[in-house]
């Protein structure tokens, strides 16, 4: 199965090593947000555990390391995605395991603006 879209980096850091042939390897936990399930009024998420091998994983690592916190979004093109059981959480939810053919870091949204509280109490 492939897949494209929008995802977030989730709390668990990136993992880089070296495969056994010497090549780059880059390991993301993603998180797709789907929004509000109006049947129990809580916000559903599913899990993606990527992998990224080889010199386009690298250089994405090297350009964006320091990006890549905590709910940065992502544009990002899967392949190979299978599910699996996932990590002990409350309530049990599998994780969608998959291959990286592109990724893209996508800006952060810009904070809602405020209204001027200062011109309407003057």
């Amino acid at each position: 199965m492939q897949t494209t879209g929008t995802l977030f980096m989730s709390k668990t850091r990136p993992t880089v090593n070296t495969g056994t042939d010497g090549s780059f390897r880059l390991e993301l936990a993603l998180v797709d947000n789907m929004g509000r399930n109006p049947a129990t009024g809580r916000d559903e998420k599913e899990a993606y555990r990527v992998h990224w091998i080889g010199p386009e994983a690298k250089a994405f690592w090297e350009a964006h390391q320091g990006d890549l916190t905590a709910g940065a979004p992502l544009h990002a093109e899967l392949e190979r995605l299978r599910a699996h059981p996932g990590p002990q959480t409350y309530p049990p939810m599998p994780e969608l395991r998959g291959r990286v053919v592109r990724l893209q870091l996508l800006p952060r949204r810009a904070p809602a603006p405020q209204p001027n509280t200062e011109a309407a109490t003057a």
